[in-house]
């Protein structure tokens, strides 16, 4: 991701509310912490009386924005909050500390890094600039004391080991800028974790049925259509599609009610995702209908699939409410140069209108023609090739 300098002075900070919240919560900690370690080492070294005055200014500062932010809980006093820290901090206790505390010689230019850090990442929109652009000029004035007028030099006593203030500073301000990035990271990562799930439950509640965990008629239309463009550039070979409708649904519903024929529903549509490969389709088209489509299969093995799942049906309990079988009956229709998603549809819905005029419970290709070689089981030891000439075919099959 590149950097965009409108965008910055628009406000690119962290937006939502309650994760600023927590992260002012552990600058201020953080940030109250090191303080405390550069009074302690302040007096230590025996430095100036205006910078232990200044520091403990810092502390008391520290101190009042923690009480005022635990009393008030809103976002309108928060962002005023956020405000005043960097803006006093930035250009006023910080660049006093500095003066104070031996200019340039000193580890106090490490933390004009934290309020860098803590302005970019609360403040937005013009406040953003105004606050950046005054932690900015501000430090350099105290620079330009230091270096050119020479104003910090009567704070610092020669032999108080100033030098030590750069190494001790460094071990409080590195880790925490290491382990604060490193927490922004890990919320990150958290974050995109949660957001990859809400796109995956997003995703599913717009390409598949609620009752059943089938894709809906949305997604199948716009994978048959990428099966056809494949097949048209020479990427696929050929597919086919079978479309599965419940016999008699509506005396099911009639009989035993809207729940058995829910469940009559979604047991098909266990059978159909459990009897196909995983690159095949399985698509609730509308009420007790089905299509599944079927990548690089021509009709004959797409035929001898959907007569497995016709038998699978007829030899399994749909419903527990039921006390009858439930059988389906099918069309199959492979895609042919030139034809659309609804045309191929058309063609195996034919094929499905016919399986259902010659009696149901069987599968129907080629608007009614000979069906291609299947196995029937007649026996524990013995297979015979017939073929399942359009009726009831109740053996079991194997493919």
């Amino acid at each position: 991701m590149s950097f965009n300098l409108s965008n910055f002075f628009k406000g690119t900070s962290v937006k939502e509310a309650n994760l600023k919240r927590d992260l002012f919560s552990r600058i201020l900690y953080a940030t109250i912490l090191t303080m405390s370690a550069t009074l302690i080492l302040g007096l230590l070294l025996q430095k100036h009386l205006y910078f232990i005055i200044t520091n403990v200014a810092i502390l008391i500062f520290l101190a009042i924005l923690l009480i005022i932010r635990r009393l008030s809980e809103q976002t309108f006093m928060q962002k005023r909050i956020y405000v005043t820290f960097c803006f006093v901090m930035g250009c006023f206790l910080l660049p006093l500390l500095y003066i104070f505390g031996g200019g340039i010689h000193s580890g106090i230019p490490l933390l004009f890094m934290m309020i860098g850090i803590t302005t970019i990442l609360l403040l937005d929109n013009i406040t953003l600039v105004l606050i950046f652009a005054s932690t900015v000029i501000v430090p350099n004035i105290a620079y330009y004391l230091d270096q050119e007028l020479h104003y910090c030099d009567k704070y610092t006593v020669l032999g108080d080991f100033t030098f030590i203030d750069i190494a001790l500073t460094t071990s409080f301000v590195g880790p925490f800028i290491g382990l604060f990035l490193r927490d922004l990271i890990n919320r990150f990562e958290e974050n995109q974790t949660k957001a990859n799930d809400l796109l995956g439950r997003i995703e599913n509640a717009a390409t598949k049925d609620p009752l059943t965990g089938a894709y809906n008629r949305r997604y199948l239309i716009e994978y048959i259509d990428s099966c056809i463009a494949q097949v048209d550039s020479g990427e696929l070979g050929a597919f086919s599609i079978l479309m599965f409708d419940i016999d008699h649904f509506k005396n099911v519903n009639d009989t035993y009610g809207h729940l058995a024929g829910d469940d009559c529903i979604k047991s098909l549509a266990l059978i159909l995702q459990s009897s196909l490969r995983k690159v095949d389709v399985v698509s609730r088209y509308g009420g007790e209908e089905f299509i599944c489509v079927l990548p690089s299969a021509e009709d004959t093995p797409a035929f001898r699939r959907a007569e497995q799942i016709r038998t699978t049906v007829e030899n399994t309990i749909l419903s527990q409410s039921i006390d009858k079988k439930i059988t389906v009956s099918g069309g199959v229709a492979m895609y042919k140069p030139g034809m659309t998603a609804e045309e191929l549809i058309e063609a195996a819905d034919s094929n499905l209108y016919i399986a259902k005029e010659n009696g149901r419970n069987q599968i129907v290709w080629h608007n009614g023609g000979i069906p291609p070689l299947v196995y029937a089981v007649y026996g524990a030891s013995s297979l015979q090739p017939v073929h399942n000439s359009g009726r009831r075919f109740s053996d079991a099959t194997k493919f």
